[in-house]
């Protein structure tokens, strides 16, 4: 293993999956790549321009990714940070995985009950189903 990928959203969920892939990349020697998606609501809803929106969007998650890299700095992990712009997140991250080929998906998740999830959804829920690089779900 050698490319990790690490969804983070600034939750103390996604906090413990970046935890843990620092784990797993001290273990094994690997980089790991810090992915926030940054949701964009729907063309129709936005009153500003889609720059100024992401502008916006960017600042609000500067905060936990810098917290995110520092976690990393601190342990001697290699990483690159990479904050894209989308629709859906849980989709996002699959397409983001298979095209830069990274070897693991670690993402933290609530641990919803599966009737909680039949209504609500869940990005690790759709990782696993459907992602063909592996996941590893970290509650």
């Amino acid at each position: 293993m050698k490319k990790i990928l690490v969804p983070i959203d600034g939750s103390p969920n996604s906090i413990r999956g970046l935890e843990k892939a620092i784990e797993f990349a001290n273990n094994d020697n690997s980089s790991i790549t810090i992915l926030h998606v940054a949701t964009l609501p729907p063309v129709h809803v936005i009153g500003h321009s889609k720059d100024k929106v992401k502008k916006s969007l960017a600042k609000k998650s500067q905060k936990f990714i810098k917290d995110a890299e520092d976690r990393c700095i601190n342990q001697s992990i290699p990483f690159t940070t990479k904050l894209v712009y989308g629709s859906d997140p849980a989709y996002d991250i699959e397409q983001f995985a298979k095209k830069y080929k990274h070897d693991l998906i670690v993402i933290g998740a609530k641990g919803k009950s599966t009737l909680k999830r039949l209504f609500l959804g869940s990005v690790s829920s759709y990782l696993v189903e459907t992602a063909k690089t592996p996941v590893t779900v970290i509650k």
